[in-house]
């Protein structure tokens, strides 16, 4: 079976034993409501001890704004990457200026996603951009799915250049398309029809299908 993204990245630096022992009681005070001892772990010299910390922190209600700003702008990408996962369900976060300086695509992913949650305004242009410029192709499928949670019909314009990039984000253009409230979006559904994936022409047939049911 092939290994995730942070399946991968984890096993590029193993943990120690102590640094297993340490993670392993921050995730545990986490779920005990030991706050104190979930907090120590923020400032742990491992990074994916610093990660479980932000986790467990959120899991208690107390990651506040400045640990979550902290966590943001920590040195290693897991801590980011939680962070970027808190601030989807706490809101929050300098996340706008973040992406712009994150050279992670697996944190940018994150953080991206964040956006799409909070559905800030300010992020919509940037998260736009995102769908058609950004180097990794994951992170431009995630910005599609993103921009889809704002429900905006000026949305057509990105997604009918996002439509001829890979299939797996030609298939998120194709759930999006429904959010979108504008004749040239039931004409992409229309031709998504007839794309080379069979998973996009499933989608679009299937949105069709609604469309085309509430007009009865």
């Amino acid at each position: 079976m092939p290994q995730s993204r942070d399946e991968l990245r984890a096993g590029i630096d193993p943990l120690t034993d102590a640094e297993l022992s340490r993670m392993t009681e921050v995730v545990k005070a986490g779920f005990s409501g030991d706050f104190e001892h979930a907090a120590q772990g923020l400032s742990d010299s491992c990074g994916r001890v610093r990660a479980a910390a932000v986790a467990a922190c959120q899991r208690l209600g107390r990651l506040d704004a400045a640990l979550l700003e902290a966590a943001l702008g920590d040195p290693e990408p897991e801590v980011r990457m939680a962070a970027a996962k808190a601030a989807a369900k706490l809101g929050g976060g300098s996340l706008v200026a973040r992406l712009a300086q994150e050279k992670d695509p697996l944190v940018a992913e994150a953080i991206i996603f964040a956006l799409g949650e909070q559905r800030n305004e300010a992020a919509y242009p940037i998260l736009c951009e995102a769908a058609t410029s950004h180097p990794d192709a994951l992170c431009r499928e995630a910005a599609v799915a993103a921009i889809a949670n704002f429900e905006r019909d000026d949305s057509i314009v990105v997604l009918e250049k996002a439509v001829k990039d890979k299939p797996a984000v030609r298939r998120r253009v194709a759930v999006a398309l429904a959010a979108v409230d504008d004749p040239r979006a039931t004409e992409l559904l229309h031709k998504l029809t007839e794309d080379r994936d069979w998973q996009t022409r499933q989608i679009a047939k299937e949105i069709l299908a609604i469309e085309e049911g509430d007009r009865t």
